[in-house]
C-alpha cells in the first residue's frame, strides 16, 4: 500500500492537489497501532476534489476508470490491485431515521468533524506525511485504547445510528474500550436502531462476530440495551438459569461456547443460535431441569432469526444443520464406546460438507460446560474414527441407484423406491466393501422374510 500512496503522490505535485490532498480515517489509526491496512481512504479539500482526482489518475494511466457517486462526491479506483476511495471534503446533514445523509461540499475541519469516533479522525498529508489531529484526541485515545466519539454522542448517533453498533465493533475488533460518555450516548439513543435496515445491521454482527472477541462483543450488546435491536431472543438467555450440566446461565454458557469456536461465520453464527430455544422448551420433574428437542427448535428458531436479518439461504441452511445435529453426540460421552463404526459413517455421509463445522460446534460446546461434565477428548476421539472409517470406504459412494432397484424389482417409480433406496444405504453403511449386486440380494431377502411373517 505504501507504492500505491507514492504513486499518488508523485503523480499530483505541482497540481492544484499537492497539500490538498490527505490519508484519512482508518489507515493512519493502524498505522500508528503498528498494524498494516490494506483500507485507504483520501480526501481532497477541494471543490468535487475525489472525483477530479480520481480522474487525473485515471487520465495519467495509473489507476482503473473511476466509478462515481456524484451524490456523495466520492469516486472509486483500483491502482495495483487494490480499491481506493477519494473524497470531497464534505460536511453532512441527516435527515430523521434517515441514514442517507445530504452531502454539500465543506471544509478539512467539517469533514474531520462529521466523522465517528476521535480514533478515525487523523488525517495526514499524503505529500509529506505530517499528521494532523484536528480533534487534539486522536492520537491520545488510540494510545489510550479509547473508543470515544468526535463530538456529542447524542448528534453523532442521531445523524446516523449505525454508528452505535460501529463502536462496539471498533471496541472488540482493536481491543479498545467505550469511554463513558460515548457509552452513555449508545445507551440512550439504543432505540434509534429500529431505523437501520437489517442489512446494515447484519453487516455490523458479522463483523463483531469474526472479530477475535466475539464474545464480548455480544456480551456489550446485551448489556448496553442493542441486542433487543439486534435479535431479541438472546436477550431472554441473559440470566436465564440452567440444569446441573452448566455452571453458567444461558447467555453466558452461549458466549463461552462461540469464543471457543474457529473464525468461520456459518460456526459462530451456529453458536450464537445453538441454545436459543432452551427457554421455550424448558421442562422440569423430579429428575430436574430438562431442555428436550432444543436443537430442533432452536434450528427452526434460527433459521426465522437469520432470514430477518436478510443472510443469504446459502448460509442459513448450513446454520441451520448444524444446530439441528449440535446434540447428536452428546449421550456417548468422552470415549465413544457405543458409537458403532455405522453411526459414524452415518454422520459422515449425513453432514457431508459440513462435517467439520459440526465438529468444531460440537467440541466448542462440549468444553464449556460444568467440570464435571465437559467432555474434551468426544471429538479428537471422533476424528480418530472417522479417519478410519474414510480409509476403508476409500471414496465409494454408494453402489445401488433408485434406477437399480426399479430394474431389479421390476418396480414403477414410488414412494417405496425412495424406501427401499434409504434401506439399501444402510445396509451399505454396515457393509461399505459390498457391491451392488449383494445389497440388492440383501434387500430382496428381507423382503422375502417381511412377506413370510405377513
Amino acid at each position: 500500500m505504501n507504492d500505491v500512496i507514492v504513486t499518488i503522490a508523485n503523480a499530483i505535485r505541482e497540481t492544484e492537489f499537492e497539500n490538498n490532498t490527505f490519508i484519512a480515517g482508518g489507515f493512519i489509526r493502524d498505522e500508528i497501532m503498528g498494524k498494516e491496512s490494506n483500507d485507504l481512504d483520501i480526501v481532497v479539500s477541494l471543490p468535487n476534489g475525489g472525483v477530479a482526482l480520481a480522474q487525473l489518475l485515471y487520465k495519467k494511466g495509473i489507476s482503473s476508470r473511476p466509478v462515481i457517486f456524484q451524490r456523495f462526491g466520492t469516486a472509486q479506483v483500483i491502482i495495483s490491485e487494490h480499491k481506493i476511495e477519494f473524497i470531497m471534503a464534505r460536511k453532512e446533514s441527516y435527515r430523521k431515521k434517515n441514514r442517507k445523509p445530504d452531502v454539500v461540499q465543506g471544509t478539512l475541519i467539517q469533514d474531520i468533524y462529521r466523522r465517528d469516533f476521535t480514533v478515525n479522525t487523523l488525517v495526514m498529508n499524503i505529500i509529506n506525511g505530517e499528521i494532523q489531529d484536528i480533534t487534539g484526541k486522536g492520537i491520545a485515545d488510540i494510545k489510550a485504547k479509547i473508543i470515544r466519539a468526535s463530538s456529542q454522542p447524542d448528534i453523532i448517533f442521531e445523524e446516523d445510528p449505525l454508528r452505535i453498533l460501529r463502536a462496539v465493533r471498533f471496541a472488540v475488533q482493536l481491543n479498545f474500550s467505550i469511554d463513558n460518555e460515548t457509552k452513555t450516548g449508545i445507551i440512550r439513543n439504543a432505540q434509534m436502531l429500529k431505523h437501520i435496515s437489517h442489512e446494515r445491521v447484519r453487516d455490523e454482527l458479522i463483523k463483531i462476530l469474526l472479530s477475535s472477541a466475539p464474545a464480548d462483543g455480544i456480551r456489550m450488546l446485551v448489556h448496553l440495551g442493542l441486542m433487543q435491536y439486534v435479535i431479541p431472543e438472546l436477550v431472554i438467555l441473559d440470566g436465564a438459569q440452567q440444569n446441573k450440566y452448566h455452571d453458567k446461565d444461558m447467555l453466558e454458557h452461549t458466549l463461552q461456547v462461540l469464543q471457543n469456536t474457529p473464525n468461520d461465520i456459518v460456526i459462530r453464527l451456529s453458536a450464537l443460535l445453538h441454545d436459543i430455544a432452551k427457554p421455550q422448551t424448558k421442562t422440569e420433574d423430579k429428575k430436574g431441569v430438562h431442555f428436550y428437542r432444543h436443537e430442533i427448535a432452536g434450528a427452526k428458531r434460527a433459521r426465522k432469526i437469520l432470514n430477518d436479518l436478510k443472510f443469504p439461504k446459502e448460509t442459513i441452511g448450513k446454520v441451520f444443520k448444524l444446530i439441528k445435529n449440535h446434540m447428536r453426540l452428546k449421550a456417548f460421552g468422552d470415549t465413544l464406546e457405543n458409537f458403532s463404526d455405522v453411526a459414524v459413517r452415518r454422520l459422515i455421509f449425513q453432514m457431508d460438507l459440513e462435517l467439520e463445522p459440526l465438529l468444531s460446534l460440537i467440541h466448542a460446546d462440549n468444553i464449556s460446560h460444568a467440570k464435571s461434565y465437559c467432555i474434551p477428548n468426544q471429538i479428537p476421539n471422533l476424528k480418530k474414527r472417522i479417519a478410519s472409517n474414510l480409509k476403508k470406504i476409500n471414496g465409494k459412494m454408494l453402489p445401488v441407484t433408485g434406477k437399480d432397484i426399479m430394474l431389479h424389482f421390476e418396480m414403477s417409480e414410488g414412494q417405496k423406491i425412495g424406501k427401499m433406496l434409504d434401506r439399501a444405504h444402510e445396509i451399505w453403511l454396515k457393509y461399505p466393501l459390498w457391491d451392488k449386486t449383494k445389497i440388492l440380494n440383501k434387500i430382496e431377502l428381507e423382503e422375502e422374510l417381511w412377506k413370510k411373517k405377513k
